[in-house]
């Protein structure tokens, strides 16, 4: 079943749309329309039903596709297409993030059907081939691309700044790889980062910076939270430690830094302070 959202304030544009979409064969189709951007994001937001867009060109005509292409795609993940009803050409929609556009002159619905299909699908490979530039494939979390895009985003949302970076290394991860050989290395940075994924909440962003290193974004929170953290790391540590599972000790040095509002420290300096506490703990 594809839920399509058609926002449109024209009933008899909605009604020839609903229409054509029930006589398809080619997919389960339920259509909804929806009187403005709001209302589908609001649909989004709440119910997480929505698959694909349909944008009609009124609609288009007083908001523009910037807002379309920020608040559907880019905030959302949810592909659009756009809905020409004028004589004109959209020749703006080739530069937004509109997937195609239905003619309603001349109406083909077969050929709307397949630019849906097609927008769906494509938006799925998309997310892939995101997923898979972003994440690290031994460990699962973020790898430090992912996790520098995601970080920037989340700043750029903010409001007031307030975010903390945590940066944490694996001990003596050279002598877990002399000692045992590196498919056991790699099995220390797998329990590491299950470690930080119980430890932290799930909306922080968690990542394998590079090699033994991994850094977490997180924001929103008193430093008393971060004191919280750095506790269940070191209980849940001990846990492990002494269910005597592993065949070496699995330890962590863990380094803090919080944005600094006043100097109006950019996400990289606000690294490396976290970078360097935890390499003054280590030492």
């Amino acid at each position: 079943m594809v839920n399509i959202y058609i926002i449109t304030s024209d009933s008899n544009l909605y009604a020839k749309l609903e229409e054509g979409l029930k006589k398809t064969s080619y997919m389960d189709v339920s259509s909804y329309q929806l009187n403005t951007l709001d209302d589908v994001i609001d649909r989004i937001d709440e119910y997480q039903d929505v698959d694909v867009v349909l944008v009609s060109e009124e609609i288009v005509n007083s908001i523009s596709y910037n807002i379309i292409d920020r608040e559907i795609v880019k905030n959302r993940n949810i592909p659009y297409l756009i809905i020409n009803t004028s004589e004109k050409i959209l020749m703006e929609a080739i530069h937004s993030s509109a997937q195609d556009v239905i003619l309603m002159n001349n109406l083909d619905i077969d050929r709307a059907i397949w630019s849906i299909l097609h927008s769906f699908e494509r938006n799925k490979m998309i997310n892939r081939l995101y997923e898979d530039s972003i994440e690290d494939a031994l460990t699962g979390l973020y790898n430090r691309r992912g996790f520098l895009s995601l970080a920037e985003d989340a700043i750029e949302l903010m409001d007031n700044l307030n975010y903390h970076i945590i940066f944490i290394d694996l001990d003596k991860m050279k002598s877990i790889n002399d000692e045992y050989g590196h498919n056991m290395g790699d099995s220390a940075l797998q329990e590491a980062s299950k470690i930080l994924k119980s430890s932290f909440r799930e909306g922080d962003i968690i990542s394998r910076y590079g090699g033994d290193e991994f850094i977490v974004f997180v924001s929103d929170v008193e430093d008393k939270v971060i004191n919280k953290i750095k506790k269940r790391i070191k209980d849940n540590l001990e846990i492990i430690n002494k269910s005597k599972k592993l065949r070496y000790t699995l330890a962590l040095t863990v380094g803090h830094s919080k944005y600094n509002p006043s100097k109006k420290e950019s996400l990289k300096e606000v690294i490396e302070r976290a970078d360097k506490d935890m390499y003054d703990k280590k030492s």
